[in-house]
């Protein structure tokens, strides 16, 4: 049995939000002293060239990384990085600061399910101050003789509309989401849009009609150097929404791919909670029930995507190696996880990693990449 779920009981016996803050501190502070990142480095990650990914422009150690929600503003960006993810999303981040939902709790946990419920309206201390701390982390790209070294992974950035507790005109929204990016110019590696983020007051999203999210997008195309940038859309398999959706994207060559958000609420059946206890939780669930509903997803878009422009960064309810390997395996090219590190502890992304190793070796495959959609039945014949 590992330390950490040993000490999980005491862990689980305290305020989610307020161990959750502590966590992020000591991780900080830990990542801030070049001896502890290496330690942090020998004990969680997993080198091994068969898992280096190439997507978007980056490349990837590994294809594991850690989705947004976990570090909102960059507070502990180093030592996440040395701690064996693949890559690192910060946020979600606004244009301006947010306290959130000032109702608490805002966090739950849902151990007979392994989730959580999440209602924190996305507090923020805002693009300018995150971006600072974006900065303190060195510029993107390699080390070269100009360059300070760069942390060991991917680093990115996750927007979203600032939570004001009041709905949005569209055309608000739209101009609020384009200059939240121009702090990150230069400092981070991707972004991503949250563009249906369940935790904001209003609840809706613009971004569903196709020409409003291509007025989105062509608001960034004006920038000079926008990053790699991927679209955290609400999962559905539904044709139409899928093509609506690629067809506004396809103009905009920065556009890298999508990402999986969650739908409001608790749309979930067979729970072993009870639904009283569900109820009494305002929020959005997310962990373990939430993989079906995601995976069908990537089985719906992986053919109707042309994969030498579009990826899928795979999410939900991951907490094994086989959960990975699944999704890779319909058609995600990388995945994100968080709700799994409560219940398994930051190991969980080390023995993930191995275990592909072991999974690939299996299958007589020689890298991670050749295993993306395998497993699809449309590959390569969209329905």
């Amino acid at each position: 049995m590992s330390l950490y779920r040993l000490l999980r009981p005491v862990f689980f016996s305290l305020d989610p939000e307020w161990i959750h803050r502590a966590t992020l501190s000591a991780v900080g502070a830990a990542g801030r002293i070049p001896p502890v990142r290496g330690l942090l480095r020998s004990l969680f990650a997993a080198d091994d060239p068969r898992l280096r990914v190439e997507a978007g422009g980056l490349v990837f150690p590994n294809p594991v990384g850690l989705a947004a929600g976990f570090d909102k503003n960059g507070v502990a960006i180093e030592g996440l990085a040395a701690a064996g993810f693949g890559f690192v999303e910060v946020g979600s981040v606004s244009a301006y600061p947010s306290a959130g939902n000032p109702r608490r709790p805002r966090l739950f946990r849902v151990p007979e399910d392994e989730a959580i419920v999440v209602n924190y309206g996305v507090p923020n201390d805002g693009a300018e101050a995150v971006a600072r701390r974006f900065a303190s982390a060195g510029p993107p790209g390699p080390p070269g003789p100009s360059r300070p070294p760069r942390l060991p992974v991917p680093l990115g950035i996750n927007l979203v509309e600032t939570n004001t507790g009041r709905p949005a005109a569209t055309d608000e929204v739209v101009e609020e989401l384009v200059a939240a990016v121009q702090p990150f110019l230069g400092l981070a590696d991707y972004v991503t849009l949250n563009l249906n983020c369940p935790n904001t007051t209003s609840g809706r999203s613009p971004f569903d009609d196709p020409g409003t999210l291509r007025t989105l997008l062509a608001g960034y195309a004006r920038y000079d150097a926008m990053p790699p940038t991927f679209l955290k859309v609400v999962p559905t398999t539904d044709p139409g929404a899928i093509e609506g959706t690629l067809a506004a994207m396809d103009p905009f060559p920065f556009v890298k791919g999508i990402v999986f958000g969650l739908p409001t609420g608790k749309p979930y059946a067979d729970l072993k909670s009870p639904q009283r206890l569900l109820d009494a939780m305002p929020g959005t669930l997310c962990g373990r029930p939430v993989r079906g509903l995601i995976d069908a997803s990537i089985r719906a878009w992986y053919p109707r995507m042309d994969p030498g422009r579009h990826v899928i960064v795979g999410t939900g309810g991951i907490f094994t190696v086989e959960d990975v390997y699944e999704k890779i395996r319909l058609g995600a090219t990388i995945v994100q996880l968080y709700t799994s590190l409560i219940y398994h502890g930051p190991s969980l992304v080390k023995r993930i990693n191995r275990g592909l190793c072991r999974l690939l070796a299996r299958d007589g495959l020689s890298r991670i990449s050749d295993a993306v959609g395998v497993d699809n039945p449309d590959r390569g014949n969209p329905p």
